[in-house]
């Protein structure tokens, strides 16, 4: 039966382990915009999202809003650090749980499906609505474990649940191939579609309009050096600068690893003269920035998809990037430079080669692009789809 989109009689729950809090705004940002894609589309989107901050005052807070066109009950809980830890946050997290779902049913009687985002926790209890209440779930899956091999180092109990709540799902996207093949390969199953992440659209004109006496290059990235390499750009930077001075390098990204790449920047002589680091920023401070800058390089060993490598097309900037898994699947000559992981000669000359012909690329060729493949409406349109198959 198809689902008539004349009227919302059809209600979706987004489950959600990542979502941006009040402990960190850009957490899962991109799980909110596909909930607002899905919204747009004539479904009735309801989110419920539970978290917990150990430097909370009370024991619970619960926060319900309807927010891009979609209602979300958010539950925090006081996360305990006593001696009983494992029990009592564990009773909080379920409890939250029983909360959330008071309040969601003041607000609809009806869940027609589930949209887990981000396993296990929430899929443990879609898990437990599905055989108690007969709905079902699908599955968006963005982390980037099963590619780093951090999926492997779990505990049976662990990668056993992770099985039973996909094998269980009547669907499940992700956001690459590269992470669906991935995933394949750990025995993990499932009716498989691809999936982008939604990036935001920027007006763009056609022309490079910069006008800096300085190249600007941007890495935007968590600075967890083993998996997006940033270590590498800058000692690429400082073997470039030695007979160029026309560019500066910037990085916007807080990390375990923003110390020691400052005492590397600042042992070559180059923080805050060719390098300059911006720590952890917001979004509408990092859409500002790619404004004011002309090419991004991406130097990681594995993405899952890259929503940097996107935002940069959609705000007209060419990329360097690694065939490190998701940005290949949509960067292509036309688009920037592909380089493979961890090749420090190829990254050099790529490096050079952007300095010289950044300005080959259109602004409005790359913004069309990101739009054609990741809009709102697009990605919306394709989950609506994933749905359709289930009625």
């Amino acid at each position: 039966m198809g689902i008539d989109k004349t009227s919302k009689l059809y209600t979706v729950l987004f489950l959600t382990k990542w979502y941006p809090n009040r402990t960190d705004l850009q957490l899962g940002v991109f799980v909110q915009k596909h909930a607002k894609a899905v919204s747009q589309l004539n479904w009735n989107v309801i989110l419920l999202y539970v978290y917990s901050d150990s430097g909370l005052n009370t024991i619970y807070e619960l926060n319900q809003q309807t927010n891009n066109g979609f209602l979300e009950v958010v539950i925090c809980y006081k996360k305990s650090n006593s001696p009983f830890r494992f029990f009592l946050n564990s009773y909080r997290y379920l409890n939250s749980y029983v909360m959330g779902f008071k309040a969601l049913n003041k607000k609809t009687k009806h869940i027609n499906l589930i949209h887990v985002n981000i396993l296990n926790r929430p899929g443990i209890i879609a898990l437990f609505l599905n055989k108690i209440k007969g709905i079902p779930y699908i599955i968006t899956e963005h982390w980037g474990g099963y590619i780093t091999g951090d999926f492997a180092k779990l505990n049976f109990i662990k990668k056993w649940t992770t099985k039973l709540i996909i094998s269980n799902a009547k669907a499940l996207t992700v956001v690459s191939s590269v992470l669906k093949n991935k995933m394949q390969e750990l025995g993990l199953t499932n009716n498989y579609t691809i999936v982008p992440n939604i990036i935001e659209q920027i007006a763009v004109s056609d022309e490079n309009t910069i006008i800096d006496s300085k190249i600007k290059i941007l890495t935007i990235a968590d600075l967890v050096d083993n998996i997006k390499n940033v270590s590498g750009i800058i000692k690429a930077i400082a073997a470039i600068s030695i007979n160029n001075s026309t560019f500066e390098y910037h990085i916007i990204g807080d990390g375990p690893d923003k110390g020691p790449l400052i005492k590397l920047s600042d042992s070559l002589n180059l923080t805050n003269r060719i390098v300059f680091f911006h720590g952890k920023q917001a979004n509408e401070f990092v859409y500002n920035f790619l404004q004011k800058i002309n090419f991004v390089i991406i130097n990681s060993n594995s993405e899952t998809f890259s929503i940097v490598a996107a935002e940069a097309l959609a705000c007209g900037k060419p990329v360097i990037t690694t065939t490190c898994g998701g940005p290949q699947e949509f960067i292509t000559a036309d688009q920037g430079i592909l380089i493979p992981p961890n090749d420090s000669v190829q990254l050099k000359e790529a490096i050079k080669n952007m300095l010289l012909n950044f300005k080959k690329y259109s602004p409005k060729k790359l913004s069309n692009y990101a739009a054609e493949k990741f809009s709102y409406e697009k990605v919306g349109a394709q989950f609506i789809e994933v749905y359709n198959k289930l009625f």
